[in-house]
């Protein structure tokens, strides 16, 4: 028996057709980007003077610009057309003379200017800073007598000391290669070209949040994805072949904390500590060999580079060495009866390397115990003094030996500021300050023998690209 519609029940159909109809063809259009690059998690900030976390340090350098920049290991000018320096009995004034396309001379004075008055984690570097003022086409710094140009000049390249320019209802704009177009917290942050003509650089660029390396992975496969971090896990990969796999060494170096305001925590105990490490194993075995071992804080490619044919060492696994170390330290025997705390992010891939570094500790007969922590918690605690022993790593704001040892060890710059095992050396920090390159060899070997941390290694990034992303020559340098 035919089935009979009545009109009502046509019109519903109609309805329900149309709806259907205008799902389909009225969906918000999906903007297209050249390039979408994973990120593995959101930036704390993107005020360059609040950069403080690697992903923020990430996204800077697509964003933001200063005075001066790091490129192919070189400090850089696109705005200044030259300096010149006065010399006064209290100070020394430099003048820069602006270039016709660089940022008005009140603009970058306003941005400047900001590292003299704002509290920052790392104000304690531009403390050479007494004043800024401007001229018709120039900018004019008042700077500390013993502060040298390649000093200031360092600084003033650094993320920190970008520009950007503030608008009415206080808000900024970068001035960098690109500009922030939207910022979707813990979902994605897309920026767009400044320069239309540049063809050099992709138009637009979506950063997408994204925790988990397997998501990343699977966006990759589907083609929505150019650019991720591979894990150590995913090393082995058939996609990561040599084309399409980008390595960078040297950069970082991760390491264990050791907080000196724990009076247990002498030197002896500290020996004890990094004799009883087996890196190379750690790095064979659950690395996939995809780390280098370091000279104190110091990673060797980076070394050798900077010191070819100059002898280096490294602290290698010897656990009858370490127990004595241990029985020779000034809270010895009562140290095994003490809890220590060992803090680490809490992710899969840091807490991998945590335990075995903590059950290499216990080996000792110490007590640990373990804490993961969330990243911000993880970090501002530590700069509060709190934890025993805390894993971390330390990537490098600009191609300086110096810059793995200042300000990681300086004796003002405690927690946030880079310090963040509260080593004092007074002597080390006076050549910090001066950072005269004949007496880096001896502060390295200083503090490889003072043994603030327990070093570790200088893990390798390896970068998943897209065909995609080849095509635009040395971006590989905003990685």
């Amino acid at each position: 028996m035919a089935k009979v519609f009545d009109k009502s029940s046509r019109m519903r159909t109609l309805s329900l057709i149309f709806i259907l109809l205008s799902l389909t063809f009225c969906q918000e259009k999906t903007r297209d980007f050249d390039l979408k690059i994973a990120l593995l998690s959101d930036p704390q900030s993107l005020d360059p003077i609040a950069l403080n976390d690697l992903t923020a340090q990430k996204v800077a350098k697509w964003i933001h610009k200063g005075l001066y920049h790091w490129k192919d290991g070189a400090i850089k000018t696109d705005w200044v057309k030259k300096h010149s320096i006065a010399q006064y009995k209290e100070f020394q004034l430099v003048i820069f003379e602006l270039k016709p396309d660089a940022p008005k001379p009140n603009i970058i004075a306003r941005s400047i200017k900001r590292l003299l008055i704002e509290s920052f984690p790392r104000k304690n570097d531009y403390d050479f800073l007494l004043g800024v003022s401007t001229g018709n086409r120039s900018v004019h710094l008042k700077i500390r007598n013993n502060i040298s140009e390649s000093t200031w000049k360092e600084k003033l390249a650094l993320p920190f000391a970008s520009i950007i320019q503030f608008k009415e209802d206080g808000t900024w704009e970068s001035l960098g290669d690109y500009r922030l177009v939207e910022w979707k917290k813990n979902e994605y942050i897309d920026i767009k070209r400044n320069n239309p003509n540049s063809s050099d650089l992709p138009t637009e660029v979506r950063f997408l949040i994204l925790p988990q390396a397997t998501t990343a992975l699977f966006l990759y496969r589907k083609q929505k994805l150019d650019v991720f971090k591979l894990t150590d896990f995913l090393l082995n990969l058939p996609e990561a072949n040599e084309k399409n796999t980008i390595i960078k060494k040297g950069r970082s170096v991760q390491y264990v904390a050791i907080n000196h305001n724990n009076k247990c925590f002498d030197q002896n105990f500290r020996l004890a500590l990094n004799f009883a490490i087996p890196r190379e194993l750690i790095i064979e075995k659950l690395l996939g060999s995809a780390a280098d071992l370091t000279y104190g804080a110091i990673p060797i490619p980076y070394f050798t580079l900077k010191f070819p044919g100059s002898e280096y060492k490294t602290y290698v696994y010897d656990k009858n060495k370490a127990i004595q170390y241990l029985k020779s330290s000034v809270c010895y025997p009562n140290i095994l009866k003490s809890e220590i705390e060992f803090r680490m992010r809490a992710d899969e891939e840091n807490q991998t390397k945590g335990r075995a570094i903590i059950q290499a500790l216990r080996e000792l007969g110490l007590t640990i115990k373990l804490k993961p922590m969330e990243k911000a918690s993880l970090y501002k605690e530590n700069g509060e003094g709190k934890g025993d022993l805390t894993l971390l790593t330390w990537y490098s704001d600009y191609d300086s030996i110096w810059n793995f040892l200042d300000p990681l060890f300086h004796s003002e710059k405690f927690g946030n500021s880079g310090n963040r095992s509260f080593y004092i050396n007074k002597n080390l920090t006076k050549k910090f300050e001066t950072k005269n390159d004949s007496e880096a060899l001896q502060t390295i070997t200083t503090i490889y023998n003072e043994v603030p941390w327990i070093f570790l290694w200088s893990i390798q990034e390896n970068y998943l690209v897209s065909n995609e992303f080849l095509r635009f020559v040395g971006l590989s340098d905003y990685l």
